[in-house]
């Protein structure tokens, strides 16, 4: 990590531990001004699964969200962050049923991260537990501890062994208003809204002050990666998002490629990843003997690229 991004540094150095960092972020008015937002911006909700804004082909509303919930959350920003730049925002939610989960993974590469740090601030509109969809992250799974590079071109690095992922996983059980701050390096999931209400959320971005922004695209059939300048909106940008994710950019300057092969761990070699990803940010490894079978009896499945997230989305 280089400059901070926290003002205070206990706060700091947690994060730089963990990955990620929960803190009181909005207080009750914030939380009900944003509530009232989002019902203003969402009159007809999908009628099940998993909904983020980003995923809208309404770039007004996008862009109309992204502006509102920033202006919202600039108290907290300030009160919490030195040298930043915020980068947008979207609405999260998640309907009661089974097809409400989201798959273990990790956020793009956006940013320079062996100079600068991208962010996700999670804060839930309503309490959260894991009966109704809480985040749930791996601790210790951010850059400095497993430096890849992250795009929807891209399997993840646990790719086909999920399972023994979300087994790992912490939930994030916080109270309305609370945020949930996490490198955009680190394995996060959300299991399904089991409740009988409707999960609200938001995530919203922040970057090192003035950090270029970046995409990477696979070259097909080559082990090399073609990387792309960005305007700091581009994550709300896409006009149809579910396919133009998958394909060479239209947005953005080409800068050139470079050569990249993402790793593959699996079993017993994910395991002891996994192991020392948890034990270096503070958490205990699930004991052996209940994970020995997953270890031994792992799917062939690759079922977390972010495209197939998507695709389980909305089809």
């Amino acid at each position: 990590m280089n400059k901070p991004i926290f003002k205070n540094p206990e706060h700091q150095a947690l994060f730089e531990k963990q990955g990620f960092i929960v803190l009181p972020f909005l207080n009750e008015a914030e939380v009900a001004s944003l509530d009232l937002l989002f019902n203003d911006l969402h009159p007809n909700l999908n009628q099940s699964g998993f909904f983020s804004g980003s995923y809208s082909n309404d770039i007004q509303y996008k862009k109309n969200a992204s502006q509102k919930i920033v202006e919202k959350f600039n108290r907290a920003y300030q009160e919490t962050f030195i040298n930043y730049t915020p980068f947008g925002g979207a609405f999260l939610y998640k309907v009661p049923g089974q097809n409400s989960e989201l798959a273990a993974h990790q956020d793009w590469t956006i940013v320079d991260e062996q100079q600068n740090v991208a962010l996700n601030c999670w804060i839930p509109l309503c309490d959260v537990t894991k009966e109704n969809g809480a985040l749930m992250i791996l601790p210790g799974s951010h850059f400095d501890n497993f430096n890849v590079v992250r795009a929807p071109t891209l399997p993840f690095f646990f790719s086909g062994d999920d399972e023994m992922v979300v087994n790992e996983l912490v939930p994030m059980e916080v109270k309305a208003g609370t945020a949930v701050i996490l490198n955009q390096s680190v394995i996060h999931y959300s299991p399904p809204n089991n409740s009988t209400k409707v999960r609200k959320a938001i995530t919203a971005g922040i970057k090192s002050e003035g950090a270029q922004m970046y995409f990477h695209y696979k070259v097909p059939d080559k082990n090399e990666l073609e990387v792309f300048e960005m305007n700091d909106d581009f994550l709300i940008s896409f006009t149809d998002f579910v396919n133009d994710i998958g394909k060479r950019p239209y947005l953005g300057k080409s800068i050139g490629f470079i050569p990249y092969k993402m790793p593959s761990l699996r079993g017993e070699n994910l395991y002891i990843k996994l192991k020392e990803m948890k034990e270096s940010a503070g958490f205990k490894m699930t004991p052996a003997v209940e994970v020995q079978n997953t270890i031994v009896e792992t799917t062939s499945a690759n079922k977390s690229t972010f495209r197939k997230i998507i695709e389980a989305i909305f089809n």
